[in-house]
C-alpha cells in the first residue's frame, strides 16, 4: 500500500465510506423492523393477558352468583 498515489486513497477512502454508511442503513432498517416485531408481540401478549383477567373475574362472578 506504500506506493499508492493521492487517488488511489481518496477512492479507498471514498469506498470505504460508501460500504459504512450502507452498513450503517441496514443495521438501522433491521434494528426498526425487529423492535416492531417486538412491539407487536408484546402487544398482543398484554391484550392476551387482560383477556385471560376477564374471563377469571366474569367466571368468579357466575360462581359466587350460583
Amino acid at each position: 500500500m506504500p506506493n499508492m498515489d493521492v487517488w488511489d486513497w481518496l477512492l479507498l477512502l471514498g469506498a470505504t465510506f460508501v460500504a459504512v454508511v450502507s452498513l450503517v442503513n441496514l443495521m438501522r432498517r433491521r434494528r426498526d423492523h425487529v423492535l416492531a416485531d417486538l412491539d407487536a408481540r408484546a402487544k398482543a401478549e398484554r391484550e392476551r393477558k387482560q383477556q385471560a383477567q376477564r374471563e377469571a373475574k366474569r367466571r368468579q362472578k357466575k360462581k359466587q352468583a350460583a
